[in-house]
């Protein structure tokens, strides 16, 4: 091999997609993750890193919305509906990211152990390339994903100076929408049976956890156990 050590280059790029990825999340924060019928939930690793679970995404879906959202959210009628436009939105930008996952993880291996630098060049030129389309793309409907160009400034910067975070486009402009469900009606509409019985396991875990640290009978205390009433009641 002529150019040397390409595992090290691999894990590097590996470690950054993974750590860009990841999320910390509050104790009364879980993640809903897409899938092809409906949404999975997320509260977390167990282990706790600041007083916050870490959270890791599927990395072989890089395509999937994540929805971040508290026990205590609220959303209006008008913003479910530009949710449902963003959603529809961000799937036109899947191939983007299978793409990239493919040239990073199948080509960048190939050009590595080929040991030609001119194949590594054309790797770099197409992978940069697709990041540059893909960015092209969001600018352009970045009303119909409720980005403001500075978010988007922001988004290309990050892609383009680390590669590797653009695999990263579509989780982060799902986690960076306000307009979105709260977690009472994403649980009741989105969530198969399943896994709302998933999400009471773990928000009855989570709020009895809170009712610790909070005043008998105060307004704290009467809103967590209103809010796990709430999912009890509603969770077939």
């Amino acid at each position: 091999m002529a150019l040397s050590e390409p595992w090290l280059l691999m894990g590097g790029v590996l470690g950054l997609y993974l750590y860009d990825a990841a999320q910390l999340l509050f104790h009364d924060e879980v993640v809903l993750e897409a899938r092809r019928r409906g949404f999975v939930v997320s509260g977390g690793s167990s282990l706790e890193l600041g007083g916050r679970h870490l959270f890791l995404p599927n990395p072989c879906c890089p395509h999937r919305v994540l929805l971040r959202l508290a026990w205590s959210g609220t959303a209006s009628p008008l913003q479910r509906v530009r949710w449902q436009r963003v959603r529809f939105t961000l799937a036109t930008l899947a191939p983007w990211t299978w793409l990239l996952l493919g040239l990073f993880f199948a080509g960048l291996p190939c050009a590595l152990w080929l040991g030609s630098h001119a194949v590594l060049l054309g790797w770099l030129l197409l992978t940069y390339l697709v990041i540059v389309a893909m960015l092209v793309q969001v600018y352009r409907r970045r009303k119909a994903l409720n980005l403001s160009p500075r978010a988007v400034l922001a988004l290309a910067f990050d892609a383009l100076l680390c590669a590797p975070f653009a695999l990263n486009i579509v989780r982060k402009i799902s986690l960076r929408q306000q307009a979105v469900p709260d977690l009472r009606r994403a649980a009741a509409s989105m969530l198969p049976p399943a896994q709302q019985a998933t999400l009471l396991d773990l928000l009855r875990g989570r709020i009895r956890t809170s009712l610790d640290f909070v005043e008998p009978g105060s307004a704290a205390s009467d809103s967590l156990q209103a809010c796990l009433t709430h999912f009890e009641d509603n969770t077939p």
